[in-house]
């Protein structure tokens, strides 16, 4: 069965910035590697990633919740399937429990608490231990001052650095090895 990549980052950014970029190749790697594409799907990263595995053929999954709509937000485009929520906190937690691997692009403090949430969860058990990548230098910053904390030793195996989105797609496919087509999928929550 295919594998679900969640992408975590930023709302802010536009297609022609380079973060929107980086996260457009990063969807379409992801989909020519036969990797179904989870987000948030909204605006910034989310569309971006979800555009780039849509061009490449993909799948782009969106995690939306009644409350963002009630603020008139709106699911990107480029979305083959939504699973709409109804709080901010379910779609945290879909997006934690539906994909098997996380890649972090870009920061914001939502992108933070998303990592922050799926560190948290592996190292207590919550959640079984996937992929949890980190893509950029500021995140290196990030880890390199969480080095230094005692308490987040027996955590760091959990997170994965990386330093290209090309670098994201060789590290997942030698970790699940060939993935297979996805089955249609009808997914409905009230």
């Amino acid at each position: 069965m295919k594998k679900l990549v969640a992408v975590f980052g930023p709302a802010s950014c536009v297609d022609g910035d380079p973060l929107y970029e980086d996260a457009r190749l990063l969807g379409h790697l992801l989909a020519e590697a036969n990797f179904s594409v989870v987000t948030g799907g909204y605006e910034g990263v989310m569309e971006a990633a979800s555009r780039g595995a849509r061009e490449a053929g993909g799948v782009a999954i969106g995690i939306t919740a009644e409350v963002y709509y009630a603020r008139g937000r709106v699911a990107n485009p480029y979305l083959t399937r939504e699973i709409r929520v109804k709080s901010a906190n379910d779609r945290t937690m879909e997006l934690l429990d539906l994909p098997d691997a996380f890649v972090a692009i870009g920061n914001s403090t939502g992108t933070l608490a998303e990592v922050a949430l799926a560190w948290d969860y592996m190292a207590k058990r919550f959640l079984p231990e996937k992929p949890l990548m980190l893509l950029g230098k500021s995140w290196n910053d990030f880890i390199d001052c969480l080095s230094k904390e005692l308490h987040f030793q027996g955590a760091f195996h959990l997170v994965h650095p990386v330093h290209s989105v090309h670098e994201v797609a060789q590290y997942l496919k030698e970790f699940f090895g060939p993935s297979a087509q996805l089955p249609s999928l009808n997914v409905i929550h009230a």
